[in-house]
């Protein structure tokens, strides 16, 4: 078929018209996504997408639903509610946003001529997925057209454009959020790294007559232990080790709080026994620390008196310390004391005492040591943890909690990651 000359010119006017058109709808795509992926506020975007979408092909109403735990959930409605595009049903009796969602391909539905249960008329639907190459995020549903017609190929082409922008702002969105999340987890470590170091005491005072050793061993997140020495005079000394049942900022918080109670304390009344401490420390949690029903202290206090050669305890608690009777040869529980402080007021406290000679030794820990797991799952143990005390006595104190250390790394050899758990040791022996 030969054209004339002026039938050339039309179908290049119409060529070129076209060609105007297509770089003008993909001048407005471009745009659209820029706007779409500059907006920080997801609900903020997808209000801005429901508009651009239905002018965008000449829709009528629409909504917009994304997935949350397994199932989608409306974000933007338009004259079109959840209850309805989920009666929608389309193939193998799932409706047809959830169908759209499954296989993650566009569905296009014209001449329906059908009506609602409320009265609307429908004609014709669109549904696009909104997704990226790894995941789907939603779907857009689009009823009727505005121009009578059904959804051309170009709509869909135009719609799936635009929601290639909308899956990238939702998954800038969510790497935004976590992180922020990660860096708001880092910060709250960092603090509570900081509250820790400045309650546990980088140098222990030299005492005469007795050598100390103690070492906080971390494990990822930190931890709510601590352990402080307070010298009372040129005689007397308490050891303290304690564990707060949460992590983070909120245990370090409380350990800081309980930390500064029992040293101001004891500045105020230096002959305090033991028992009356923790009952006062118990009370003033209650009352203006803790607030958290989950939250509480296990600690055990350990006042030596070098002059009258005595040590007098309290657990309150704890794991009972290990004490070695040089004399006697043998390893002693350190039991008296009470529960848990922190959490009910007006508990009472009892204390235990035994006799100071050369050659005793006191062995305080926190559960992260007798709770660690080899790689078998099979815990340290309070066995083990006495069974090194006994064995490992040739040593100074400071030597004693690096050989601890040592047989927690042998036990803990090819166990996962997430089974290590921070622990704190205090060593006391009397020379």
């Amino acid at each position: 078929m030969t054209l004339t000359v002026d039938e050339l010119e039309i179908r290049l006017h119409e060529a070129e018209s076209r060609l105007e058109s297509t770089k003008a709808e993909l001048s407005d795509l471009a745009t659209m996504g820029t706007v779409v992926t500059s907006m920080l506020e997801q609900d903020t975007m997808l209000s801005v997408v429901m508009d651009m979408a239905i002018r965008l092909v000449r829709g009528e109403v629409g909504i917009i639903m994304l997935e949350e735990e397994g199932e989608l959930q409306p974000k933007v409605t338009w004259g079109v509610d959840a209850e309805f595009a989920k009666s929608l049903m389309y193939v193998d009796e799932t409706d047809l946003p959830s169908y759209c969602f499954r296989i993650r391909e566009t569905i296009i539905l014209n001449e329906m001529s059908i009506t609602s249960e409320d009265g609307m008329r429908i004609d014709c639907i669109i549904s696009v997925p909104i997704k990226t190459s790894e995941r789907c995020h939603g779907v857009v549903l689009i009823v009727n057209k505005s121009t009578g017609v059904g959804y051309s190929e170009k709509d869909r082409e135009s719609l799936e454009m635009l929601l290639n922008f909308v899956a990238v702002s939702i998954e800038n969105n969510r790497l935004m959020k976590h992180r922020l999340r990660q860096q708001k987890q880092e910060q709250e470590l960092a603090i509570a790294g900081q509250v820790q170091e400045t309650i546990m005491p980088q140098d222990v005072d030299k005492i005469e007559g007795v050598e100390i050793g103690a070492a906080y061993y971390p494990a990822g997140e930190v931890g709510g232990d601590f352990y402080d020495i307070i010298k009372i005079s040129d005689t007397r000394f308490m050891a303290l080790l304690g564990d707060v049942s949460n992590k983070g900022v909120p245990a370090a918080l409380v350990m800081s709080a309980a930390a500064g109670i029992i040293k101001s304390t004891l500045h105020a009344q230096p002959a305090i026994e033991v028992s009356e401490l923790a009952g006062r420390l118990n009370n003033l949690l209650v009352h203006e620390i803790v607030k958290d029903k989950e939250m509480f202290i296990t600690l055990f206090f350990a006042d030596f008196d070098l002059k009258e050669n005595r040590l007098t305890y309290c657990n309150a608690g704890h794991l009972p310390g290990l004490f070695w009777d040089d004399e006697q040869s043998k390893t002693i529980d350190l039991n008296e004391g009470g529960p848990i402080v922190g959490q009910f007021e007006g508990l009472e406290f009892k204390q235990g005492e035994v006799a100071l000679h050369s050659g005793d030794r006191l062995f305080l820990f926190t559960d992260g040591l007798t709770e660690a797991e080899d790689a078998s799952g099979n815990l340290f143990g309070r066995e083990r943890a006495e069974q090194v005390f006994n064995v490992e006595r040739g040593m100074t104190s400071k030597e004693f909690c690096s050989r601890v250390k040592q047989w927690i790394d042998n036990f803990q050899e090819g166990a996962a990651e997430d089974s290590h758990d921070d622990f704190t040791l205090l060593h006391v022996r009397m020379c």
